[in-house]
C-alpha cells in the first residue's frame, strides 16, 4: 500500500470518529402581532348608558348652528366610523335631529330614550388596548398688550411671515390625504424646516422684518396664547381686540409643562398655569432651554372682538365654551355630534376652585389642535375669563366619548 492510500485510509478512520456536525439553525420567525382593535365600536342598545345633559339645549342649539355653517360650504367627503362609511349629509341630518331631541328631552331618561331609538351610538377606542378617551382643556386667555415696544412690553407676537410655505402633500398622491408640509425656501433654493421656536425667540430669527403684531408684558403670556391658539388683548387706552390664530411653523408640538415634569422639577398633581409660570420666574437661567423644548411656534393676526369674545376653531366658525371640543380629524369629521363622560375641576365666576364633579354633556367636534392626536384625544373649550382660566390648566383626566349619528332609514325595495 503506497504512501497516499494510506494517508486517504488514515483521514477515513479519523472522520469516523468526530461527532457529527450540528444542525443550522433554523430562525424562528415570531408570529404577527394582532392586528388593533377598531378606533370605535357599535355600542349595542342593552350597554347604552344614560345619556344626561348638564347644560340647557339652547347653548346645543347656537353651537350645531355653527357645525351646520360649517358644513353647508364643504364638499361631500366620506369618513370611516367603525365600518361605517359616513358622508357630509349624515352628519346634517344627525345634528338637526340631535337638536331636536333635546329641546323635547325634559331629563335623562326621556332624552336617552328617545335617541336609541333614532341614533346610532359608536363608543370612542382610545388606545390600541380599547381604553376610552383622554381628555384636556383650553381656553382664551385675556392678555395686557401694547402695539408699540415699551420697556414693559417687551415680548412680540409675530404675524404669519410671507416666507411661510404650506405645502399640501395630497396633490402629489392622495395617499397623504390632508398632511402637509411647512417650511421655507433657503438662499441655496433649498426647501427646508421653518425657524423652529429657538431660532425665533433666542436666535432672534424674525427679528427686523417688520412681523410684530403687538407686544406683551412677560414671555409667559406669550407661551400662553401660543398653547391656546388665540387671545383677547387688552391695550393701555382700555380698547380690546383679538389675536386669532393664523397658523404655525409646522414643527411638532411638544408640551413644556410635560417637560419640566419630565425633568423632575415638578410632579403631574402640582402643575398649573400658576405653579408653571413662577417655576419660570425662578428659574430665568433655563427659561429659554425649558420653553425651547416645545419648537412649535404660532403666529397671529388681529381682529375687531367678536360679539360673544369667542375664536374661532377649525370649523371657521365661533366656538361655545362647554360646547365645542378639538378632536384628531383623523379619526372623528369636524362637526361630527359627540357625547362626553367625564369627571372634571369646577370653579367659580372668580375661578376660585371648587372641586370636582362629573360631566355628561352632548357636545360638537369643532376644533383641532397640535397635540390632539389619536382617536381618543379631547380638547374641551372652557371660554375665557378666571372661571375658564382656573379649569383650563387643571383637567387632565380619562373619561368616555361617544360618536352619535342618525339612523339610515332602511330601503325599501
Amino acid at each position: 500500500m503506497n504512501a497516499r492510500r494510506i494517508s486517504l485510509v488514515l483521514l477515513a478512520a479519523a472522520a469516523g470518529c468526530l461527532p457529527p456536525p450540528k444542525p443550522t439553525p433554523v430562525a424562528v420567525q415570531p408570529p404577527p402581532a394582532p392586528p388593533p382593535p377598531p378606533a370605535f365600536e357599535l355600542v349595542l342598545p342593552q350597554d347604552w348608558p344614560v345619556l344626561a345633559d348638564d347644560l340647557e339645549p339652547e347653548s346645543l342649539e347656537r353651537a350645531a348652528d355653527k357645525s351646520l355653517a360649517y358644513l353647508a360650504g364643504s364638499e361631500d367627503k366620506l369618513w370611516s366610523l367603525g365600518p361605517a362609511q359616513v358622508g357630509t349629509r349624515a352628519l346634517v341630518e344627525t345634528l338637526e335631529a340631535l337638536v331636536a331631541a333635546r329641546k323635547e328631552s325634559p331629563d335623562a331618561a326621556t332624552l336617552t330614550a328617545r335617541l336609541k331609538a333614532d341614533f346610532d351610538l359608536w363608543r370612542v377606542r382610545g388606545s390600541t388596548t380599547g381604553g376610552g378617551a383622554f381628555y384636556s382643556s383650553y381656553y382664551q386667555p385675556t392678555l395686557a398688550a401694547s402695539r408699540k415696544k415699551t420697556e414693559e412690553y417687551r415680548f412680540p407676537l409675530y404675524k404669519r411671515p410671507a416666507d411661510l410655505v404650506e405645502v399640501e402633500l395630497s396633490t402629489f398622491d392622495p395617499k397623504w390625504k390632508s398632511d402637509r408640509l411647512y417650511g421655507r425656501v433657503d438662499k441655496s433654493g433649498a426647501f427646508v424646516p421653518y425657524f423652529s421656536r429657538r431660532d425665533i425667540d433666542v436666535r432672534g430669527e424674525l427679528g427686523g422684518k417688520d412681523l410684530e403684531l403687538v407686544w406683551l408684558k412677560d414671555s409667559f403670556d406669550r407661551l400662553n396664547i401660543h398653547i391656546q391658539g388665540s387671545g383677547l388683548l387688552k391695550f393701555p387706552d382700555g380698547t380690546m381686540a383679538m389675536a386669532r390664530f393664523a397658523g404655525t411653523n409646522g414643527r411638532p408640538y411638544n408640551s413644556v409643562g410635560l417637560s419640566v415634569i419630565g425633568s423632575g422639577a415638578m410632579t403631574r398633581e402640582a402643575l398649573n398655569s400658576a405653579t408653571l409660570k413662577q417655576y419660570l420666574i425662578d428659574h430665568p437661567e433655563g427659561e429659554a432651554w425649558i420653553v425651547s423644548r416645545n419648537p412649535r411656534y404660532t403666529f397671529f393676526e388681529m381682529v375687531d372682538l367678536p360679539e360673544d369674545g369667542e375664536p374661532n376653531g377649525t370649523i371657521g366658525q365661533a366656538l361655545t365654551a362647554g360646547r365645542s371640543i378639538a378632536i384628531d380629524v383623523s379619526a372623528v369629521p369636524l362637526g361630527a355630534a359627540c357625547y362626553v363622560a367625564v369627571t372634571l375641576p369646577q370653579a367659580d365666576f372668580e375661578g376660585r376652585l371648587l372641586g370636582r364633579s362629573p360631566v355628561r354633556r352632548l357636545m360638537l367636534a369643532q376644533d383641532t389642535g397640535g397635540a390632539i392626536k389619536g382617536p381618543g384625544r379631547v380638547d374641551f373649550y372652557m371660554g375665557h375669563g378666571p372661571e375658564a382660566a382656573t379649569l383650563a390648566h387643571r383637567v387632565w383626566d380619562a373619561g368616555e366619548l361617544y360618536v352619535l349619528l342618525k339612523k339610515t332609514p332602511p330601503r325599501t325595495r
